[in-house]
């Protein structure tokens, strides 16, 4: 069963742009990647806490989001992010909770396939693509909801930690059993 998952992983990440010049079939497959990325992280974020002291839930959102870049490359990782924000912003039930307190963490996780396939060492990218998340969803507890930095850290960050770096430990297992693009 592991063959076959790590065959299908590689077989995926043969193709990575969704151009007018490719063969009907590398379109399709795009399509079908692109949409397999959004539905894995709307899957993931059904499986959510909710944390009295945070407007923020831990979700297992970050494993996919993580793990999609070397599965399927960085492009059409980022665009079934992308269509995932999309649909939550046009109202679909598909967000863990309303786009408010979790506005930048879904807009780096736009970025995260990028951050995590422009270093060598997948290890370095997961990190690299982990801290440009916190960044992004701290800073946006900043500026839309007024915390101060300290605030946005010990409710937007730290209680994530332990969780994120488990998700990330098995993200980096996987990664390094598929072949980079």
């Amino acid at each position: 069963m592991q063959g076959a998952l790590l065959y299908t992983l590689r077989a995926m990440r043969e193709t990575h742009a969704l151009a007018c010049y490719e063969p009907v079939d590398n379109r399709i497959t795009a399509i079908i990647e692109t949409l397999a990325v959004a539905g894995a992280v709307a899957l993931a974020a059904l499986i959510k806490v909710r944390l009295p002291f945070s407007p923020v839930p831990i979700t297992l959102q970050t494993f996919p989001v993580l793990l999609a870049g070397f599965a399927v490359g960085r492009r059409r990782a980022s665009a079934g992010i992308l269509l995932y924000v999309l649909l939550g912003l046009a109202q679909a039930p598909v967000f863990a909770v309303s786009t408010g307190p979790t506005l930048g963490y879904l807009l780096a996780f736009i970025a995260t396939p990028w951050i995590v396939m422009r270093f060598e060492n997948r290890a370095f990218g997961i990190l690299a693509a982990s801290v440009a998340i916190y960044a992004l969803g701290a800073g946006w507890l900043c500026l839309a909801y007024r915390f101060t930095p300290w605030q946005a850290l010990i409710v937007g960050v730290v209680p994530f930690l332990a969780g994120d770096a488990v998700k990330a430990a098995a993200a980096w297992q996987l990664a390094e059993r598929v072949r980079r693009p």
